[in-house]
């Protein structure tokens, strides 16, 4: 018979002893996995939604409290387990999570491309394949620095990975409290807000009583019709009926302020918060009288685009016939949709360039996360989808409900270019290819119009919001007015600009506004124009971003004036601007 000996009433030293051991492993790997669950887990996605709270239906706190219980659960969870291992193994396993931790912050701080995080782009990876590789061989060359560093301490390691974790979480702590404290009380915070959204409900229904139709295509320059037309000479055969403004001005490059611009005839302000401009556009005399007039006349305006992040809508309600306000109680939260795509976007943020794709989140997944409790508001179609709806359905023509000024604002040669000449969704299309894929869903639009009978009696114009950000600035703009009809398009090289777009409108149908139109100009006139475009100008101090806590993208507004054509515009563009705006917000 075996004797045990060394027991005391139950007590057994070498259990004591591994319990101790245990314990204290335990108190060296929390900190260096705090500090890599608060990056993944936490911080991370709480620091893109405080810079971009505008665009999420879920309020802080709503996504602060689950994730601030996983990160402590996740935690203390992989802290335990670490603690299982004994002696090198324990050491080289919390090396490597302070190793993983830092190669994280460096590659979110210094490393990330502009890749348009939670923007409806597609990204083209493909053309990334080499940054990639490189960017996978510094995250391995560093990993191995750190990790080997740390190891050569030997008994010091325990002790050096605490200090350096506990260090490196309390700034990310102090900063995520700075931070959350800055957005809670600014107007950043979107609690209790509304939110306006552009129902796709009527999107191909027309009027039988009469319409004004713009197609406005994105980032659409004359330059690019050219470019269409070498390889597709037939691309522009459907606007025969059309006049062709081939020197038109865009006034401002980017979908903001352009369109704002466009539809209330204000000039952007670079001296005022965006949102009192928003305000000021929507709520100025033009404005005021532009929507009375369409009124009067009986015109609804229908406005169809699928991002709703430009425009300021919330002061657009008394215009837009299908903007829908809803309201804070009109959602729920989803939380088991929610936490995933909030911790896939802050993987997205941290992991090495290889590793993003498969992470890249997309504005859709926040949207399903937080539904309406009733019926979702129907979307707006754009890309191929568009025109797969528009060929199967066709348009559907009203009766009785007044004439329409309808807007179908289509994503247009606007890269990464993901429509082929066949109006298919292709991610390898060229310009040239995507121009006249669009040309085509033109087409078929004007083509469903004449099946409806309405193609005669309704004024189209085809433009886009702006053009090029480089060379190619001008926009291509082609109208069609009621009633004209050709053997052939016309041409025109009158100098145009979207600051006559109210004028033409109205003059379109039947309303003298002293505004200029289009038809205040003719071929050979000399007029002096100026295009404006958002710049990263360092010589400008950066300045808050709208509707966020955080610095923006751009510092100032650089105009180029100019009098001639589009060659005049773009040798303007290599001499440089002629006038320099210091923002004092920037949209991005």
């Amino acid at each position: 018979m075996v004797r045990l000996t060394g027991w005391k009433g139950g007590f057994c030293p070498l259990a004591q002893k591994k319990k101790a051991g245990y314990a204290r492993r335990w108190k060296y790997a929390v900190f260096p996995c705090g500090l890599l669950c608060f990056m993944y887990c936490l911080w991370g996605a709480m620091e893109v939604y405080v810079g971009n709270a505008g665009n999420f239906r879920f309020t802080y706190l709503e996504a602060l409290l689950p994730l601030l219980a996983i990160t402590l659960a996740a935690t203390a969870a992989l802290a335990a387990l670490a603690a299982l291992l004994r002696k090198k193994a324990f050491n080289l396993a919390i090396s490597l999570v302070l190793a993983l931790a830092v190669c994280s912050y460096v590659q979110n701080a210094l490393l990330n491309l502009n890749l348009g995080m939670l923007s409806t782009e597609d990204i083209d990876w493909s053309r990334y394949t080499a940054h990639g590789r490189k960017n996978l061989a510094l995250w391995g060359g560093l990993l191995a620095l750190i990790v080997t560093v740390l190891m050569l301490l030997k008994k010091r390691t325990r002790r050096v990975v605490r200090l350096v974790s506990a260090a490196l979480l309390a700034v990310h702590v102090i900063t995520f409290g700075i931070v959350s404290a800055q957005h809670l009380t600014s107007d950043a915070n979107r609690a209790g807000q509304a939110e306006y959204v552009l129902s796709g409900e009527k999107q191909f229904q027309v009027s039988a009583e009469g319409n004004v139709i713009v197609l406005l295509l994105d980032y659409f320059s004359n330059d690019y019709i050219d470019a269409g037309l070498r390889e597709y000479p037939d691309m522009l055969a459907p606007l025969k009926d059309f006049t062709y403004y081939d020197n038109a001005d865009p006034a401002y490059i980017g979908t903001f302020p352009s369109v704002v611009h466009m539809l209330t005839g204000n000039p952007f302000d670079t001296t005022i918060p965006i949102e009192k401009w928003f305000k000021n556009s929507w709520e100025g005399e033009n404005a005021k009288m532009f929507y009375a007039a369409l009124a009067e006349k009986g015109y609804k305006f229908n406005f169809f685009d699928s991002t709703n992040d430009c425009f300021g809508l919330q002061y657009a309600e008394a215009y837009i016939n299908n903007l829908v306000k809803l309201e804070r109680g009109d959602f729920s939260v989803r939380y088991e949709r929610l936490i995933p795509s909030l911790l896939q976007l802050s993987a997205f943020r941290y992991v090495p360039h290889a590793a993003k794709p498969a992470l890249m989140p997309s504005s859709l997944q926040f949207y399903m996360a937080v539904p309406l409790n009733s019926k979702e508001v129907p979307v707006c179609y754009n890309r191929n989808a568009f025109y797969n709806v528009l060929h199967a359905y066709g348009l559907e023509k009203v009766q009785g409900d007044g004439k329409y000024f309808i807007i179908e604002f289509l994503r247009g040669t606007h890269p990464p270019y993901d429509v082929n000449e066949n109006a298919e969704y292709d991610t390898k299309a060229t310009l040239a290819q995507c121009a006249a894929g669009y040309m085509k869903i033109v087409g078929e639009y004007l083509q469903k119009l004449k099946d409806a009978g309405l193609y005669d009696s309704s004024t189209i114009i085809l433009t886009s919001d702006h053009g090029d950000k480089e060379n190619s600035m001008q926009v291509m703009y082609f109208i069609k007015e009621a009633g004209v009809t050709r053997k052939a398009m016309a041409v025109s090289s009158a100098p145009i600009s979207h600051k006559d777009f109210l004028g033409t409108v109205l003059k379109n149908i039947g309303v003298e506004s002293g505004l200029t139109s289009i038809y205040d100009f003719k071929d050979g006139d000399q007029r002096e124009r100026t295009v404006m475009r958002n710049y990263i100008d360092t010589s400008y101090p950066y300045v808050r971003k709208y509707r966020s806590t955080m610095l923006g993208t751009h510092t100032a507004m650089y105009a180029y004036t100019y009098t001639g054509d589009r060659k005049d515009l773009r040798r303007q563009f290599r001499r440089g601007p002629t006038e320099i705006l210091p923002l004092t917000e920037s949209f991005n």
